[in-house]
């Protein structure tokens, strides 16, 4: 099968999209079909190149000019260019399937390439592309909505990578079927590391630092969280923070206001080897969020033997059972003391997150599911 992916988020650039587009695509590939891929420039990556699992990768010029991030005049410069790249693909070679990486900004080229090639297309949310993600973009929204609805009707399938996402979808339109996929994640890489013996209890966080993130919620109960953990096991607490944002700076105020400077680290932004080793050190995860998609954070440290302490946001149900307790923020600090406090019970999900993600997260599973739902649709 010739399989034609557009996405304007492909490593290096992007985050848990790119992430998922990388190995599925790799996954692909793997199995036997040709794969193109149609993604961003940024900065001097090569306009073309064949990676050693065989995926052809084309990089439309666009204005992009944030590693991690793009807004939508970005994202608009890219389907413009990224469209003209998509065309010229499909007048001299006949494609079986599309898959877009999200239904904005890469939905238009595939209802474009569906009218004029009678090419079958699947949509993978990303979240923000669904309307009322993000308050900020009501109005951006409103504008779309109808191009939106149009792409998902003509869609031979709609994927969400979360009960929570495919939720949120149907509250927005739910005259269409949407079928969910998780995310993987690259157990061979973040992996356990040895746990050393020591006094601190490392409690880490992961994530662009953005006000959605919850954090705020957190680092005001950090002294109360410390004084309770010591008494019951004579431990001390560190929040880890890693990554960086526009938020950072709210942040780093709320730590001198509050008096927490002891309890908090700001890590600032790593690469992926380094992250790796953050997630070896530590001894939980926490995520306060707001809101998610399927967080690939959490994967990676449930990867790396870690118990999970998160939200009830999107993917919460499928990502923690055993391995951890999905708490609102209400009880949070709650929940906080009663993992910090039990190294027994730390360890026993640790190993359940393992086991959770051998059982349910491997890439090559998920790359099946979606190639027998492409190869299903469109027909």
């Amino acid at each position: 099968m010739k399989i034609l992916i557009i996405s304007h988020e492909y490593p290096p650039i992007g985050g848990g999209g790119a992430n998922a587009c990388f190995f599925l695509s790799r996954e692909f590939s793997r199995m036997g079909n040709e794969v193109t891929i149609v993604t961003a420039q940024y900065e001097d990556l090569p306009e073309s190149e064949t990676t050693e699992d065989n995926v052809q990768i084309y990089r439309a010029k666009c204005k992009r000019t944030n590693k991690e991030k793009s807004n939508f005049y970005e994202m608009f410069t890219f389907l413009c260019s990224a469209w003209k790249h998509a065309d010229r693909l499909c007048a001299i070679t006949k494609y079986d399937k599309c898959l877009v990486f999200f239904g904005i900004p890469s939905g238009p080229i595939a209802l474009h390439l569906k009218h004029k090639y009678k090419l079958p297309y699947a949509v993978r949310f990303g979240g923000g592309d669904i309307p009322g993600a993000q308050k900020r973009f009501k109005y951006v929204y409103m504008v779309l909505a109808p191009i939106i609805r149009k792409i998902w009707r003509e869609a031979d399938a709609l994927i969400a990578n979360s009960e929570g996402l495919k939720k949120r979808a149907l509250g927005f339109e739910n005259k269409y079927e949407v079928s969910v996929i998780e995310n993987g994640v690259d157990n061979q890489f973040f992996v356990p590391g040895e746990k050393m013996q020591r006094d601190e209890i490392q409690i880490l966080f992961v994530s662009r630092l953005i006000e959605g993130k919850g954090l705020q919620f957190i680092i005001p109960h950090l002294k109360e969280i410390q004084e309770k953990v010591f008494n019951y096991c004579q431990k001390s607490i560190k929040l880890i923070i890693v990554g960086d944002g526009p938020y950072r700076n709210e942040l780093e105020q709320l730590v001198q206001t509050t008096g927490t400077d002891k309890l908090v680290s700001f890590e600032g932004r790593k690469d992926k080897q380094q992250v790796r080793e953050y997630y070896q050190a530590a001894d939980m995860f926490i995520l306060p969020s707001l809101s998610e998609g399927m967080p690939n954070v959490v994967l990676e440290a449930m990867a790396s033997g870690l118990p999970i302490l998160m939200t009830p946001c999107e993917g919460s149900k499928e990502l923690v059972a055993d391995n951890g307790i999905i708490s609102s923020l209400d009880d949070f600090e709650e929940n906080m003391i009663k993992m910090c406090s039990d190294e027994e019970l730390r360890l026993s999900m640790g190993k359940n997150s393992l086991h959770n993600i051998e059982q349910n997260f491997q890439w090559e599973s998920i790359g099946t599911r979606y190639l027998k739902m492409m190869r299903d649709s469109g027909e």
